[in-house]
């Protein structure tokens, strides 16, 4: 069984490449959504996590559900998490907060992705992002592998600082510089995909209706005519969806 959250589709994809036939691979935003927290594996059978860091840390959503979670019979449990650069600490601080729900994390592992975080700095490339991408999916096939040895490896970073960057991250959750341009076609695609439910279509167009969001930049990068902006700078810059929501 894994769990994921994503944003632009790296976890969905990395979590897919990593499921069993037949192994179920279940939504964190959707099982908040519906209050689904109590989960039975079969036996010997794995348990993953798989999300994107932000900040370095564990997000809102990821915490949300985890903090409800109860799993019987979980013997081995992972997490991949993908990233641009670097997890930091969010591998430490997740272990502490799953071991507040009796399940032992035995292995992480980052998994360097595409990132989409336009609303912070350029994208990469096609070329690169290309590249990046065939190495995350050989690096996927060895983590597989590890997990039906059941192997562990060293976890590192700690709650505090793990804390401590979630702090940050709340400090950059509002969503004032968000906006439509002239080129939105009202598809209403940006409000379905919000995990946070942060956009209303109001008269035909988005409207960012709550003063947080998650900054995981689906709305951006799924607009399919590139109309959602963040403040004056995106408007130039590219985007990025991973195949796997395309």
């Amino acid at each position: 069984m894994i769990f994921y959250f994503t944003g632009t589709g790296n976890s969905l994809y990395a979590a897919k490449a990593l499921a069993d036939d037949g192994e179920q691979v279940i939504s964190m935003i959707d099982a908040v959504r519906e209050q689904q927290f109590h989960y039975t594996l079969a036996e010997q059978e794995p348990l993953g996590f798989v999300f994107p860091v932000y900040f370095y840390t564990v997000s809102d959503p990821v915490l949300e559900f985890i903090r409800s979670l109860t799993v019987e019979n979980a013997t081995y449990v992972y997490a991949v998490i993908p990233c641009g650069a670097s997890i930091g600490p969010a591998g430490g601080f997740l272990r502490s907060e799953l071991k507040k729900r009796g399940l032992e994390l035995q292995r992480v592992d980052p998994l360097v992705v595409p990132d989409g975080a336009l609303i912070f700095y350029d994208i990469d490339p096609p070329e690169q992002m290309e590249k990046t991408l065939e190495d995350a999916a050989k690096k996927l096939a060895s983590i597989k592998q590890a997990i039906a040895q059941r192997s562990a490896n060293n976890i590192t970073g700690s709650a505090a600082a793990g804390k401590a960057g979630l702090a940050a991250y709340h400090l950059c959750m509002s969503t004032k510089k968000f906006y439509a341009d002239d080129r939105c076609i009202r598809c209403g695609k940006c409000a379905a995909v919000c995990p946070v439910g942060a956009i209303s279509m109001v008269d035909g167009r988005p409207v960012w209706t709550k003063d947080k969001c998650l900054k995981c930049c689906g709305c951006i990068n799924r607009c399919p005519v590139s109309a959602i902006q963040y403040g004056k700078k995106t408007s130039a810059r590219g985007r990025y969806v991973n195949p796997v929501l395309r």
